[in-house]
């Protein structure tokens, strides 16, 4: 079977450009939380780092800039939190299955956090379960990460349950890191505000939701769709129906405002993502978002 980490460096370093790359680098250098007082090297700067961190004196003396590394800032664990339930085995907004989309976000972010010292973690809910992965360093193990996400993510699978997911993290989870929540396009409970809140105290916290697909419009095929929740069809006469498409639009809309307000009240830093090519842009423009903001 083939490996999925080559797929997902081969989109990064190909597809995207070397400047969007060089970018995704140093935002994500960005994110790390706090810094010691404990200097450790220099390194060059890359777009994205803080500029507070430049060492201006070595940076005349070599005629580039260069950055201070703290030791603090050296390793730290990167946890996936990772729908696996039966939705995201479903279609992404831009026709590709939703749980390729969690493998690249996963893939990418992983990658960046092992370039930086960092260590990759994953935990899931499958089979009525909780999954732990603990955080290792080694592009091996972020490959079977990718598997587990490929493997768990089924169309006869158990329902999304992210709730109960992220409330083991809350009660379990002490050392301080990086928590990447990958999720299918619900709309968050409201009982969640706790557990999130307690979360984002102790824990730098991403939230990246993978679009549905709209159910009116379909993926431009006029291919019939069936709903992985119910096994419904969804008639393809509703597509030529302009108060129904109105309709749906229309919920669409209220669904993404609200999960920006959610999030935003919470001060969760959140993107949504659609389609593959999306992935790489929505990473970038996120982890620049958070920094800017001093989150």
């Amino acid at each position: 079977m083939a490996s999925l980490l080559p797929r997902v460096k081969s989109r990064l370093f190909i597809h995207a450009n070397r400047r969007t790359t060089n970018l995704l680098d140093g935002a994500y250098a960005s994110l790390h939380v706090g810094r010691s007082l404990d200097f450790d090297d220099l390194r060059v700067y890359v777009p994205g780092d803080q500029v507070e961190d430049i060492d201006w004196k070595a940076t005349a003396r070599t005629g580039q800039p260069l950055v201070k590394r703290y030791l603090q800032t050296r390793r730290q664990d990167v946890l996936f939190l990772v729908d696996t339930g039966r939705g995201m085995a479903a279609v992404a907004e831009g026709g590709e299955a939703k749980r390729d989309l969690a493998i690249d976000i996963v893939g990418v972010l992983g990658f960046l956090a092992l370039k930086h010292g960092d260590s990759v973690g994953m935990i899931t809910h499958a089979d009525g379960r909780v999954r732990v992965r603990p955080p290792k360093s080694t592009e091996g193990y972020l490959e079977s990460l990718l598997r587990g996400i490929r493997d768990e993510t089924t169309l006869d699978g158990e329902q999304s349950d992210i709730t109960e997911l992220l409330r083991h993290v809350a009660r379990v989870l002490r050392n301080r890191g990086i928590l990447v929540v990958v999720a299918d396009d619900l709309m968050p409970p409201d009982d969640l505000d706790d557990t999130l809140k307690a979360l984002g105290v102790r824990h730098e916290l991403l939230w990246i939701t993978v679009a549905d697909l709209d159910l009116i419009s379909g993926d431009g095929s006029r291919r019939q769709i069936v709903g992985v929740e119910d096994d419904q069809l969804i008639p393809t006469i509703f597509r030529s129906d302009r108060k129904l498409r109105r309709l749906y639009a229309e919920a669409a809309t209220w669904r993404i405002d609200s999960q920006r307000t959610f999030f935003t009240r919470l001060a969760v830093s959140h993107a949504r993502v659609g389609s593959i090519d999306a992935v790489v842009p929505t990473l970038l423009n996120l982890l620049r978002r958070r920094s800017r903001a001093g989150i």
